[in-house]
């Protein structure tokens, strides 16, 4: 008896640990908390291949857990990964700390001193300003430049005399010079007008790079006595000044520049038409959608110039633009680069009469053991809000070719905060649901 007994105590003793580990009364850990443990345990390529998936979704919520890894990581590559993912979701609390570690830490390597450089710029105090200005002659090229790129975004009195006076010393680096020439553009530093207009009109000059700088800076300052420069630019010989000189006029009202950039769809330089047809876009000319669906359709250069225009048509929005990218969307015949682009522009800007073409790829695709459109769409869906996207939702869930789709479905449904969509959910949470999709189901089910 008492060996029976010692017998079933051992296998309990065994048994228990079992049960913990796999979690009877919690069949999935979710896909949130396999993240939490990536960051406090993961081996850094682990965390770095964790940030570029979390850049993707936009998903910043594991914020504060970067934030404490920040403090302890030695590793540069990813410490510059997690600065980066802070800066782009405007999250400011790690300034303070940087600031600290700039200044106390005069031996940081120079990739995460500009790191840094750049994610406290935009939280710009005296004291902040005051320190890049002293980096402006530090022996590294690429901390100097940083530093005076970051004033940009200064609002001290008076800076723009120190970056002239830099600008007209023969002594100072010419690598550092462009930018100081796109921050006296940015700061709309008047005083340097007429230097910025010699540089820019001097056709002599070994340094063409100063050139193309000036021209961008003339047009970011927008003064009605540079446009006659700007315009004359225009036809210079040099691709690359025409090309920047694009990029000067489009800073000026439309009814002044129209003309020179619709025109600017017909240069020879692929660059120049590609930034010609992102200008048009940018100041929504719908006169040129004429000639920006033709260069959609038409145009050599498919990857740039064709993808500059679709996204053009999309930023100018008119009924004649979205029919124009309904058609590329469903056109099996279209190149999948521009489809692709249609229906990113589709479902963020005219998503309630586009359903119908979704749909209709949805009907043609599905069967397929493989398509590239179906699944790119899904996950264009994914990240999409709109009531109208229950139906498309709901179909993704029963998609059994491949896991994608349903992952893609999950992810809107959590976005939407769909909660008719709940006892499906809960329903894949089970243990017969395959684990990614398990995981992310209970953090779904969850927030439901």
């Amino acid at each position: 008896m008492k060996t029976n007994y010692f017998f079933i105590t051992m296998i309990l003793i065994l048994f228990i640990p079992l049960l913990t580990l796999y979690g009877e009364s919690d069949p999935a850990t979710s896909q949130k908390e396999e993240r939490i443990q990536t960051i406090k345990f993961g081996i850094d390529s682990q965390v770095i291949d964790l940030i570029d998936v979390l850049e993707t979704e936009k998903n910043y919520e594991f914020n504060s857990d970067f934030l404490e890894l920040l403090k302890v990581s030695n590793n540069s590559q990813l410490k510059v990964k997690i600065i980066k993912l802070l800066e782009l979701s405007d999250d400011d609390r790690a300034v303070e700390n940087i600031f600290n570690d700039l200044e106390d830490n005069i031996n940081l390597p120079d990739n995460i001193t500009v790191a840094f450089i750049k994610y406290i710029s935009k939280y710009q105090t005296s004291e902040i300003s005051d320190y890049f200005l002293n980096l402006i002659e530090n022996e590294s090229n690429l901390i100097s430049i940083a530093a005076i790129k970051a004033l940009s975004e200064s609002k001290s009195e008076n800076l723009s005399e120190k970056l002239i006076e830099y600008l007209e010393d023969s002594l100072f680096d010419d690598i550092r010079k462009p930018a100081l020439i796109e921050t006296l553009g940015e700061l709309k530093a008047v005083d340097a007008l007429k230097i910025l207009t010699d540089i820019a009109t001097d056709i002599y000059t070994d340094n063409k790079s100063l050139r193309w700088k000036a021209v961008v800076a003339l047009g970011d300052m927008g003064a009605d006595e540079s446009l006659e420069i700007l315009k004359s630019l225009f036809s210079d010989k040099d691709p690359f000044l025409r090309n920047y000189t694009i990029t000067a006029l489009k800073n000026y009202s439309p009814e002044k520049v129209s003309n020179l950039l619709i025109q600017g769809l017909k240069d020879s330089s692929w660059r120049v038409r590609v930034n010609s047809a992102e200008s048009l876009g940018e100041l929504k000319l719908k006169e040129a959608v004429p000639i920006l669906i033709y260069k959609g359709e038409n145009d050599p250069d498919i990857r740039n110039v064709r993808a500059s225009a679709l996204k053009a048509l999309g930023n100018i929005g008119t009924a004649e633009s979205f029919n124009f990218l309904r058609d590329i969307y469903i056109d099996k015949k279209s190149n999948l680069q521009l489809r692709s682009i249609a229906i990113e522009i589709l479902a963020e800007k005219d998503l309630s009469k586009s359903i119908k073409s979704i749909e209709s790829i949805f009907d043609e695709e599905w069967d397929k053991d493989k398509s590239i459109i179906l699944d790119y769409t899904c996950k264009i869906l994914s990240t999409t809000k709109g009531s109208e996207l229950k139906s498309l939702y709901n179909r993704m869930l029963t998609y059994e070719k491949t896991i994608n789709l349903k992952l893609y479905a999950l992810r809107g449904i959590s976005l939407n905060s769909f909660t008719s969509f709940k006892p499906d959910v809960e329903k894949m949470t089970s243990e017969e649901t395959p684990g990614v999709i398990r995981k992310l189901a209970v953090d779904v089910a969850n927030d439901l």
